[in-house]
């Protein structure tokens, strides 16, 4: 399993299913602007005891809410097969609560969905983080939004990633399609499509172009057979600067 934290540009990555603690691998290269360092995080003593328990520890409260409040946005991968650690549901929660979003894979699927968390290094500021709790068959709406500006008639590349489980993918999950469209209908993006990356794990993830000047709509049809409750996770980002949006209320 791997976590890494992001914050506008400046990455570490680090494993967290080891009885070793590792060392943590700084990625600070990537020509952004930046909004501060995520050093703090890591320098903290409670972020060693994250390091050594946290798949084992249920409440980690305290390190979320100082995640929280320094702004750090957590993304994990977590590998389906569990390597040592039981409580799963902490990693999710802890990214969940930091506008992150958290995939369950393994193989090639862990892989491939790891390397487009990777890639938001490209577009750093994160601009919607939507989470919806399902069951069963429906469908969800995010109200109309625009990119972060781009100059005069510039088009703004983002990258998008959406979630279908807080769990690993189990039967209970039978299909998603989703659209991102302007609303004068001029710009449709359809998914999944051939052209698209395929469902890994728990994620999907690719980048797309859109017009700076137009207003879109994303609208995601789900289908599970069951009524338990689902978790979507719906997130985008852009290359150009956007404050932190909202967190998730967190008691």
């Amino acid at each position: 399993m791997d976590g890494w934290i992001d914050l506008y540009g400046t990455m570490a990555n680090v494993r967290l299913d080891t009885k070793e603690e590792e060392e943590i691998e700084y990625h600070t290269d990537w020509k952004c602007p930046s909004t501060g360092s995520i050093t703090w995080i890591w320098r903290h003593n409670n972020w060693k005891q994250l390091v050594q328990r946290v798949e084992d520890e249920s409440d980690v409260s305290d390190i979320i809410k100082q995640l929280r409040a320094n702004h750090v946005i957590v993304n994990i991968a977590v590998d389906s097969i569990p390597s040592g650690g039981s409580n799963s549901a902490t990693l999710y929660e802890m990214s969940f609560q930091t506008n992150g979003y958290c995939v369950f894979a393994t193989g090639s699927d862990l892989s491939n969905a790891f390397s487009w968390m990777f890639e938001i290094l490209g577009w750093p500021f994160q601009f919607i983080a939507s989470n919806f709790v399902v069951f069963g068959s429906g469908r969800i709406e995010i109200p109309a939004f625009k990119t972060p500006v781009p100059p005069p008639g510039e088009t703004v590349t983002c990258l998008f990633a959406i979630t279908v489980q807080n769990h690993t993918l189990d039967n209970s999950f039978v299909s998603m399609n989703y659209t991102i469209e302007s609303t004068d209908g001029s710009d449709i993006h359809e998914f999944p499509s051939t052209q698209t990356y395929p469902l890994y794990g728990t994620a999907q993830s690719t980048n797309l172009v859109l017009y700076g000047y137009l207003s879109y709509k994303w609208t995601i049809d789900y289908h599970y057979n069951t009524v338990a409750p689902q978790i979507i996770e719906c997130r985008m980002y852009s290359g150009i600067y956007h404050d932190f949006v909202p967190l998730p209320d967190f008691k």
